[in-house]
């Protein structure tokens, strides 16, 4: 039977047969399957390099081999075995020295012709221990042996100051009781430091000590850095301190320092900002007065017939005047930095200093507070005289006062003959 012929189908091609949504479904799958493993592949991949260790490779340094060469024998090596000789004690017997005097002596004759004629004899004295004859109607003060702990007579051991001069005493000095002016000796100036301290000016101990080396017979030197909580304070019988800022001593430095002047020392505190009224310095040096003597600080002005005023120099009307009305007139400043003209209307306004303050104990002046700004003229180059000098009875006074550091050291060193 003929197969029925359809004019429909005419124009139908072999894909006509393909179910399209079929294959549309079927290659989505496949797309996700696809990307569902390239993530899955890339993220173990990431993974395996996050959490591997790093192998860090350490580069060895460059190392120098030590070659120790053997030492060649140029003798042949033996063990020789020596015999060690025992020590030997002995006693040794110290016999007493008898010091010896070799005494010069000169006899004078006179021969015929009236002239003389001297002829110098040695003898050899021999010191012995016993009896002394003494002829009858010569009276002799026989010397006794001296004590260890008794003073040493510098007459008798023929000591010199300058034999003294080692550094280990800060002053020594001799004057001459009928002459004030002749006095010989040395001495060391010092400046004090602290722990909040540190002086202003410190060329004005040097031009000091200058002053009394061109003043005086006394040999000065500038002491290196003495801090006021050091055992070796008690040995400088003057030392000196000018303060430009505000400063506070700590309870070991006031104690030191008050056991210091109570023992004989002497201090001068000055004013690095005397034109300026109740400033930070000035009450600070003070109060460093009050810390280290208490109730003791009394400060009173110093008269002028004070022999301090006359110890060296004479100062009849009392202290010569010093920075504390002092302008630069070139800055137009004062020394505390204000303008000349509020300066000089403040300087009506104020009274001048005319004198200087002091502290005493046991009738005996240990310290000296000045509000005249001396160590801003010593360190200045010219028109510094007057100053200078004032700064030299300051420093022969605190040697020779009664009671004194130097004095001390004098008396022992030296008894009355």
């Amino acid at each position: 039977m003929a197969q029925e012929y359809n004019a429909a189908d005419r124009f139908k091609a072999p894909s006509d047969a393909i179910d399209m949504e079929k294959l549309e479904k079927e290659t989505q799958k496949m797309l996700y399957l696809g990307v569902l493993f390239a993530v899955s592949f890339h993220a173990a991949l990431a993974s395996m390099f996050v959490f591997q260790q790093s192998a860090v490779q350490v580069i060895k340094p460059p190392t120098m081999e030590l070659v120790i060469r053997r030492p060649r024998m140029t003798k042949p090596f033996e063990f020789k075995k020596q015999r060690v000789k025992e020590r030997e004690y002995k006693k040794k017997e110290m016999t007493e020295r008898k010091p010896t005097a070799e005494i010069r002596t000169k006899t004078v004759q006179t021969n015929m012709m009236g002239g003389m004629a001297s002829f110098n004899m040695n003898t050899d004295m021999e010191i012995k221990t016993g009896d002394v004859f003494i002829p009858e109607g010569v009276q002799i003060e026989m010397a006794t042996t001296r004590e260890p702990e008794k003073q040493i007579s510098m007459k008798e051991e023929m000591i010199s100051l300058g034999d003294l001069d080692t550094g280990q005493y800060k002053a020594m000095i001799i004057q001459d009781p009928q002459d004030k002016q002749s006095i010989k000796g040395f001495i060391y100036i010092a400046t004090l430091w602290g722990a909040q301290l540190e002086p202003a000016f410190p060329r004005a101990i040097i031009r000091l000590s200058d002053a009394v080396n061109r003043y005086t017979s006394i040999t000065s030197k500038v002491d290196k850095h003495l801090f006021i909580d050091s055992s070796r304070i008690y040995d400088s019988p003057f030392v000196f301190l000018c303060a430009q800022k505000q400063f506070e001593l700590t309870e070991i430095e006031a104690r030191n320092f008050g056991d210091y002047l109570r023992k004989g020392g002497f201090c001068v505190f000055d004013n690095g900002n005397p034109t300026v009224e109740f400033g930070a310095a000035e009450a600070s040096l003070r109060l460093a007065y009050r810390d280290a003597l208490g109730s003791a600080a009394k400060f009173l002005p110093i008269p002028n017939n004070h022999p301090m005023y006359h110890c060296f120099f004479d100062f009849n009307d009392g202290p010569p005047q010093g920075a504390e009305t002092e302008r630069n007139i070139a800055t137009g400043r004062s020394n505390s930095g204000e303008s000349v003209n509020y300066a000089a209307h403040r300087a009506t306004m104020t009274k001048q200093v005319l004198y200087l303050e002091g502290i005493s104990i046991d009738n005996r002046l240990c310290a000296i507070y000045s509000d005249k700004g001396y160590g801003i003229k010593w360190e200045q180059e010219t028109n510094n005289e007057p100053q200078l000098k004032m700064g030299v009875n300051m420093v022969v006074f605190a040697l020779t006062q009664e009671g004194s550091i130097a004095q001390q050291k004098m008396d022992f060193f030296s008894s009355v003959q």
